[in-house]
């Protein structure tokens, strides 16, 4: 998610996590003092006009013909909770969901759901941007590697979420590439004493905005060892949702104090809220409302993430090399490719120049990378995602688990030493 690649779309959300913008925070975080006020006056409207929540919940892992994810329906299934028990939504689950269940939910949402009704879609698994046609997918369970077939391309969620007549709809996805689907727009600090307004306008103006795991960009599919089985964008979500200082909180407030500063603490995906591009967003937000109201503040300790770990030189050398090996792959040039992997054989080689005679272009993406080090030797396993262009045709996607092997020199630069598949 990750892998997810955490991951795609919408590494690793169409909803949740695979895998649609990147917008505002429309509530900067505060103090620690302010953030322990909760207002909850006579005088907010908060409760006139206010429909009920519903959320669609997907979250895909065994998929039956691209490599499987760890945490997307551990993820999924936890979030369905905290949404159903906590804030009283009306939750429908689906693990493992194919792309004809998927469009179908949606296509229920807006035929049943009301002018003043919430939605909330969260979506993990797999997620793919097509660099050529400039789009975003999901991978619903029955993806193929071969064609887009059973692929859900964002415009068809985005023009759903702008056909429901929802007051707000927020996408959360954590997948690779989930923040091509939306546009950015500048944050907005909100003082303590301005908050009762300020949620009542969010509650009021219309919104569709998407919170994703990261932007066009692969994305974690496990979190750091002992912290549970989830993705790092999940755990920093479900944490939120658990210790918010407030009962009445936005979106971004969420993602502002939690997602934002956690995850890009613990990976190297940088997550993202924004508006839905062409979608009817107008200015509100999501508007999350704790049952029972009567919330405890926070304390120092929870609101404060904890530092991120010392940098791993080795580890950094690694994935440099690695982003070498991919470049060498996507220039088609073999002298390149031997430079960051000189044990190829000449039978290797030869093999390669046949791959490269006739295409027009090939991108090599290794997503859900996992690092184990031996010495002065590692082994990398991840995702091996290839296109290829032939001809002006890009052919779909193939996936691949491969295990990289790699070996450190004397002058502590990391090669590649060989590759097979798994």
């Amino acid at each position: 998610m990750s892998g997810i690649c955490s991951w795609l779309l919408f590494p690793g959300v169409l909803v949740v996590g695979a895998s649609l913008s990147n917008l505002s925070v429309a509530g900067a975080q505060t103090n620690a003092n302010q953030r322990e006020v909760v207002t909850a006056t006579s005088s907010e409207s908060l409760g006139q006009n206010r429909g009920a929540y519903y959320a669609l919940v997907i979250g895909i892992a065994n998929y039956q013909h691209l490599p499987k994810l760890v945490t997307p329906v551990s993820d999924a299934n936890e979030v369905e909770k905290i949404l159903r028990v906590t804030y009283g939504f009306k939750t429908q689950f689906l693990p493992d969901a194919t792309r004809d269940q998927i469009l179908e939910a949606l296509d229920h949402d807006r035929r049943t759901l009301g002018v003043d009704d919430s939605l909330l879609i969260y979506y993990a698994g797999h997620g793919f941007y097509d660099k050529l046609e400039e789009q975003a997918y999901w991978a619903p369970v029955d993806a193929g590697q071969d064609t887009y077939a059973h692929w859900i391309i964002a415009t068809e969620v985005t023009s759903r979420a702008k056909a429901i007549p929802a007051r707000h709809v927020l996408v959360v996805s954590d997948s690779c590439y989930s923040g091509k689907l939306a546009r950015s727009f500048d944050p907005t600090a909100v003082a303590a004493d301005a908050r009762a307004p300020f949620i009542t306008r969010m509650l009021q103006e219309k919104s569709r905005d998407l919170m994703s795991s990261g932007g066009n960009e692969p994305v974690s599919d496990i979190d750091a060892p002992g912290r549970g089985n989830h993705s790092v964008f999940a755990n920093a979500l479900i944490r939120g949702l658990k210790q918010m200082a407030f009962d009445k909180f936005s979106a971004a407030e969420l993602f502002d104090q939690y997602v934002r500063v956690q995850v890009p603490g613990r990976s190297a995906q940088m997550p993202e809220y924004t508006a839905i591009r062409d979608s009817g967003h107008e200015g509100g937000d999501f508007v999350f409302l704790r049952k029972g109201g009567g919330v405890t503040p926070a304390t120092l300790r929870d609101t404060i993430p904890p530092p991120p770990p010392p940098p791993n030189r080795d580890e950094d050398a690694i994935r440099a090399t690695l982003n070498r090996y991919q470049a060498a792959y996507a220039s088609m040039d073999t002298d390149l490719l031997k430079q960051v992997w000189p044990s190829l054989s000449k039978g290797q080689i030869k093999e390669l120049r046949s791959g490269f005679d006739g295409a027009k272009a090939v991108m090599v993406e290794l997503r859900s990378q996992e690092i184990s080090f031996g010495g002065d030797t590692a082994t990398v396993t991840a995702d091996q995602w290839m296109k290829w262009t032939r001809a002006g045709h890009q052919q779909p996607p193939q996936a691949n688990s491969v295990e990289i092997q790699l070996k450190k020199l004397a002058d502590g630069r990391w090669l590649v030493d060989g590759v097979r598949g798994r």
